[in-house]
């Protein structure tokens, strides 16, 4: 009997493990002397000689997280853009913004609950060298009366949020988005995996026009992609295609976004 209840013991562990969200550790060098890294629930910055300057440990997970310049004063100040909640939790709670020049102060907060945010990124969508902040959140709109996820936009001005755009959703219902310049106009590009009607799964992109996105190009489709990350410029994802599972990367060519496999 002892061993029974061990066992299920085991199993639990092992299924609340699975559940636990994973925050992908990032390196961020934002210039010749400094680099911050994040993981879990702490951020920290350190010096060329990967000897500790400062750190800060939340007392909630990092659900999502994105690290880029914004200038304060004419000069390019580090920030990193979190959103944070209870470990076991699908959504995040608190938006919270740190100045990390040095130190890691705290800038701004509030609490985003009502929406169920569920992702924080950047990406500068007008071309002005100023990055947005994009919060992925779960919920109805005025003109779609239905719980789905969508993309809210904000300009962070004055140490607060000020919202750019709050459309109702994408063209299709979508998995995962970012931002990226994908076509090196100066501009960042929604990026997107969105669902077919026959549950294939294709990449779609989307242009800022001012006072909202318009859809930019789509890919030819697949069983299934997931895990949608940008890392320095280039964009990736998992693709599942004719049985055969692989790491692909997503480009633009001859006005065609192109899927190929990484070697």
């Amino acid at each position: 009997m002892a061993r029974r209840y061990y066992i299920i013991g085991i199993l639990i562990i092992i299924i609340v493990l699975l559940f636990i969200p994973k925050t992908e550790t990032e390196i961020y060098k934002y210039d010749n002397n400094s680099y911050v890294k994040v993981h879990k629930n702490r951020i920290t910055i350190y010096n060329d000689k990967n000897e500790e300057i400062d750190t800060l440990k939340l007392k909630q997970a990092i659900k999502s997280y994105s690290i880029c310049n914004i200038k304060k004063d004419g000069q390019n100040v580090p920030v990193s853009y979190v959103l944070t909640g209870r470990s076991f939790s699908k959504y995040g709670k608190d938006v919270v913004i740190f100045s990390l020049d040095g130190e890691i102060k705290e800038m701004y907060r509030e609490d985003f609950s009502r929406l169920k945010p569920w992702k924080i990124t950047t990406g500068d969508i007008d071309g002005d060298g100023k990055y947005e902040v994009s919060i992925g959140v779960y919920k109805k709109a005025p003109f779609h009366q239905v719980m789905a996820k969508r993309p809210f936009i904000y300009s962070f001005e004055n140490n607060k949020l000020v919202p750019k755009w709050r459309g109702s959703r994408l063209s299709k219902p979508f998995i995962d988005y970012d931002f990226c310049d994908i076509d090196s106009d100066g501009m960042d590009e929604i990026v997107s995996i969105e669902i077919l009607e026959d549950n294939k799964k294709v990449i779609n992109t989307y242009k800022w026009e001012g006072f909202g996105f318009e859809g930019f190009l789509q890919s030819e489709s697949f069983e299934d992609i997931k895990k949608l990350t940008v890392k320095r410029g280039i964009i990736y994802v998992e693709v599942k295609d004719k049985g055969n599972k692989y790491l692909a990367r997503v480009d633009m060519e001859n006005n065609n976004i192109k899927i190929e496999r990484v070697r």
